[in-house]
């Protein structure tokens, strides 16, 4: 298990497969860890590098009040320099995808092509109001019941809640990840979305680099039409695809989810 003291902070990562670079960002709260079914399929094609934001799984718990979105971005560009990666496919899910968005912007040399998944430039009153959400109830709601009566039902869809199994082999593989991430990750993380939230529309037309917007079909948390005005923003050089699934879709849809960002980074590849 590889560590790296990144700005000042003792950041876990991992690296897996061989190839062109493909860093992979993860939304709140969520650690590296739950990027494996993309690190299975990706990793015979590319250099799959996963890391624990910070303050999520094995990476610090610094002690500033928020995690702007930019600081993290800045983490997952010096991660890069780190390796002496020079040029990387970036995806990001969720938070990631914000993440990603502002690592282009930021460090333009370093990415070769985004994948931006269930994400969005500027959220709606609603989605707005479900982070605020979120951080009054972690630190109120014990961490089973934040999984299994906060978070699945805003990530799953109706067909995976109809068999039960589905949602206690979720539930399972997430307690039985040893590092589970505090209240306090989740408020810091949340307050850097909030604060990032529309603050950079205007500027995501200077996106150079081939994009695919990636979103689920019954994602109700980050809906369709955030992703359609993200690419949009973006202008001719970003595609976007709609997937069967929700917000968690590279979860529960993850072969789906796999092959079409597998086809999109062959096709930049090949170019």
């Amino acid at each position: 298990m590889p560590y790296a003291i990144i700005n000042k902070i003792r950041m876990h990562y991992e690296v897996s497969g061989e190839g062109a670079p493909l860093l992979l960002i993860n939304g709140l709260s969520a650690p590296a860890a739950n990027f494996l079914p993309q690190v299975k399929e990706l990793a015979p094609h590319f250099q799959v590098i996963t890391f624990d934001n910070r303050g999520v799984g094995e990476t610090d718990l610094p002690p500033e009040p928020i995690y702007t979105t930019a600081q993290m971005a800045d983490d997952a560009a010096a991660l890069l320099r780190h390796l002496r990666i020079r040029r990387a496919h970036v995806l990001g899910t969720s938070m990631g995808g914000t993440i990603a968005q502002e690592l282009v912007l930021r460090h333009p040399r370093l990415v070769r092509a985004l994948v931006l998944a269930c994400t969005w430039a500027e959220g709606d009153a609603r989605f707005l109001h479900t982070i605020e959400a979120w951080v009054s109830l972690a630190y109120r709601v014990p961490t089973e019941e934040r999984y299994r009566y906060v978070l699945y039902p805003w990530i799953f869809t109706p067909g995976f809640f109809a068999k039960k199994e589905n949602v206690e082999q979720a539930f399972q593989r997430a307690m039985a990840y040893p590092h589970q991430t505090k209240a306090e990750a989740i408020e810091r993380q949340a307050r850097g979305i909030l604060a990032w939230n529309g603050t950079r529309t205007k500027r995501l037309r200077g996106i150079r680099v081939p994009t695919l917007v990636l979103v689920g079909r019954d994602d109700i948390l980050t809906p369709p039409a955030l992703s359609r005005a993200l690419a949009r923003a973006i202008g001719r050089r970003a595609r976007l695809s709609v997937l069967p699934g929700g917000h968690g879709f590279f979860l529960e849809q993850a072969d789906l989810f796999n092959r079409a960002v597998l086809r999109f980074l062959k096709s930049v590849r090949s170019k």
